[in-house]
């Protein structure tokens, strides 16, 4: 019996993987979302966290050590900034941290990977492309919780 309860878990955790992929047909037809533009002199970063996997476990989000906001599955936030450089940081049961140097008038993706950790869900922080990043926002809500600026 408890052969074939590990063999269904299995089952549909590899499902759920192939379920879940963005074909790259997609990809190239990349959906019109609607980005926050960058006010003058500024910078808008995005952290999009569409995965399912941990969906109830808040992600922590701070830029250069100050508290941005937190994600669940299927959620995203977003924050301007001033040009230069920062270090975005995501921490779940691991801290994930990012240095960038940030330039006026542009924006910026980063997809929060989550991965099954022991106690809670792990994270990895991981840039992507806008296009890409159209495709998973249209996948996720605004998180309730974060800070539009700092």
């Amino acid at each position: 019996m408890r052969l074939f309860v590990y063999t269904i878990t299995l089952l549909l955790y590899f499902g759920l993987l192939i379920s879940c992929g963005t074909s790259k047909k997609a990809i190239e037809n990349a959906p019109n979302v609607e980005l926050v533009q960058p006010p003058n002199g500024k910078a808008v970063v995005y952290l999009i966290r569409p995965s399912m996997l941990g969906q109830l476990i808040n992600t922590k989000v701070e830029i250069d050590g100050q508290y941005v906001g937190k994600t669940k599955g299927k959620q995203y936030l977003y924050t301007v900034l001033d040009p230069g450089t920062h270090t975005i940081t995501s921490i779940a049961e691991n801290t994930s941290e990012v240095p960038i140097e940030l330039e006026a008038g542009k924006q910026y993706f980063f997809e929060q990977e989550i991965k099954m950790g022991v106690l809670k869900a792990r994270n990895e922080l991981v840039r992507i492309e806008e296009k890409d990043a159209r495709i998973k926002l249209q996948k996720c809500k605004l998180s309730k919780e974060f800070m539009t600026e700092l």
